[in-house]
């Protein structure tokens, strides 16, 4: 009914006339809401809102109850949609769309999360298995979103692997660089190694396996270069157990839990299993990162990695190593507890190690602490 009226009056004396405008408010109704939203780090986000009401209403954003200001990444367009560019780990949150005229105001809310990590790596690995040096392999990665968006995916090759190398190198591909820990897709709060330590970071890993080979790797992580792409050396040196080229190798689904032990320190521990031509064969490891203390720490006391769907190739004419791995990290299931052999430092809070080594029965004669656990050790001509 609203619109310009007029009324007229006339006789045989004459004619008048008035006219007038009829305008009916009403309160603001949201006619385009904003969607969840999932991002990469330095991406644009555009959070849509529009409404309709009368008078017209304005539109303004809140974070956490608590308004949007405008920067040089964050503006509120014309349309009333928000924008952020260069979007960053910080800017997930909760925002709200809140549409205001004389009548009312209506209110919408909308999740953002910006995530972790680079879209490819590169990278060398140096050093000697099985007494065989191989000079300097390069290692190239690329990291997508899978189609459920539930994993990040990792594709990687692996150049100038040795032929003698290829088939006992395939059960190593997934712990053989930290590019599935640094892009890891992440769950809810906890954040993946890009996100903790922007990508600088020192890891040193021991790999243990049943039959008594054991292979040791440094992997230095120098951040992202110009093109945004993870840059990372790594040095092996050990054992590991030699299989046959023609040997079917699967490696099973694991996970690992990362532990925060001190300002800028982490240690993780994995048990996990491979198929060789169907038999399994376990091997555990254990590795510690260090990063700049002034990053932070984890949100949680524990975070848990899993690492599902991981296939491997070697082709000998090419001597490059092929593998693809799914992983996300998630709080673990014991999140702000200390796991066994570590004890709640409050002042991290983190979990420090429980030296078991003080307790006197704890072995009959030699005992060897180490990070989570400990070893008994036996004078020279007996074994344990």
């Amino acid at each position: 009914d609203a619109g310009d009226y007029k009324c007229v009056a006339s006789n045989d004396a004459g004619m008048v006339e008035r006219s007038l405008t009829l305008t009916l408010q009403s309160p603001p109704v949201i006619t385009i809401e904003p969607v969840e939203t999932v991002i990469e780090a330095g991406a644009t986000a555009m959070l849509n809102c529009q409404a309709h009401g009368e008078p017209p209403p304005t539109i303004k954003w809140s974070r956490q109850g608590h308004p949007v200001v405008s920067d040089e990444r964050v503006t509120v367009l014309s349309n009333g949609s928000l924008r952020i560019v260069a979007a960053q780990k910080d800017d997930t949150s909760e925002y709200e769309c809140v549409a205001r005229n004389l009548m009312g105001s209506v209110l919408v809310r909308v999740p953002l999360t910006v995530q972790g990590g680079p879209s490819r790596a590169k990278g060398s690995i140096i050093g000697n298995i099985n007494d065989i040096e191989f000079g300097i392999a390069f290692l190239n990665a690329t990291v997508t979103d899978s189609l459920d968006s539930e994993t990040r995916v990792i594709q990687a090759k692996i150049t100038n692997v040795p032929r003698s190398l290829g088939p006992a190198m395939r059960k190593l591909v997934s712990i053989l660089s930290p590019v599935y820990w640094t892009t890891a897709k992440e769950i809810g709060e906890a954040m993946n190694g890009f996100t903790l330590t922007d990508a600088v970071f020192k890891r040193e890993t021991q790999v243990e396996f049943a039959t008594g080979e054991i292979l040791r790797m440094t992997h230095i992580a120098r951040g992202l270069d110009s093109d945004g792409a993870l840059v990372l050396d790594v040095v092996v040196s050990g054992h590991v157990l030699q299989l046959p080229s023609a040997a079917d190798v699967n490696v099973k689904d694991y996970t690992e839990d990362y532990i925060q032990t001190g300002p800028g320190q982490l240690y993780a521990h994995s048990t996990r299993l491979f198929a060789v031509d169907g038999v399994s064969v376990p091997y555990t490891w254990h590795h510690t990162v260090t990063y700049h203390y002034i990053k932070g720490k984890m949100p949680f006391l524990v975070e848990t990695l899993h690492a599902a769907s991981i296939t491997t190739e070697y082709n000998p004419l090419e001597e490059t190593l092929a593998f693809k791995i799914h992983a996300s990290i998630a709080k673990g299931d014991h999140s702000n507890q200390c796991p066994a052999g570590f004890g709640l430092d409050s002042a991290g809070p983190y979990c420090s190690d429980i030296d078991e080594c003080e307790t006197r029965d704890t072995c009959q004669h030699e005992c060897r602490n180490t990070l989570g656990s400990y070893q008994c050790a036996c004078p020279s001509g007996y074994r344990l």
